[in-house]
């Protein structure tokens, strides 16, 4: 499957409307907020998203997209902290889009973004029962640091932070 990664442009607000929405759809139970909450977003929001993190080194949204720029088939979110940490969300890649490398490639991007940056080491915090999710991030490089929390949509489950230093 041919695909490219790039940051998200500042008016593709409804693209990322879009694709959060394809996401939330296709995996409601790996996430922290509902679809409906999220459906709720007014139209300015996305656009002060996509305007927010299309530049600069405070957040960012990279989209793997087909080769004609038509599809966005993944996303990934990415947010500094002046501790030196970027904290990772939403990532994801379309059914279809699997197993062929998107995860890794935007993974990959927001990596050289981080370093870029300045951060010293990404951080993703994934639920317990996840295990395809905590397979992947020790495949590429991260470790659990022993910390935990409860997942704020069913606190009966817990999730576990992992990190990956830069």
């Amino acid at each position: 499957m041919d695909f490219s990664v790039r940051r998200i442009r500042p008016d593709e607000g409804d693209r990322l409307r879009a694709a959060r929405l394809a996401a939330l759809t296709d995996q409601p139970s790996e996430a922290t907020i509902t679809l409906a909450r999220t459906q709720r977003f007014p139209e300015q929001h996305w656009a002060d998203a996509a305007e927010t993190n299309a530049s600069g080194g405070l957040q960012a949204t990279f989209f793997a997209v087909t080769p004609d720029d038509e599809e966005v088939v993944g996303l990934v979110g990415a947010y500094g902290n002046q501790g030196g940490t970027v904290n990772l969300v939403g990532l994801w890649s379309a059914p279809g889009f699997r197993d062929v490398g998107v995860a890794e490639a935007l993974l990959d991007e927001v990596r050289t973004w981080a370093v870029d940056n300045g951060y010293e080491r990404l951080r993703r915090w994934v639920v317990t029962r996840n295990e395809h999710s905590i397979a992947f991030y020790e495949r590429t490089g991260f470790r659990a640091t022993g910390a935990s929390m409860p997942y704020e949509p069913d606190p009966r489950l817990e999730q576990v932070e992992t990190i990956l230093d830069l």
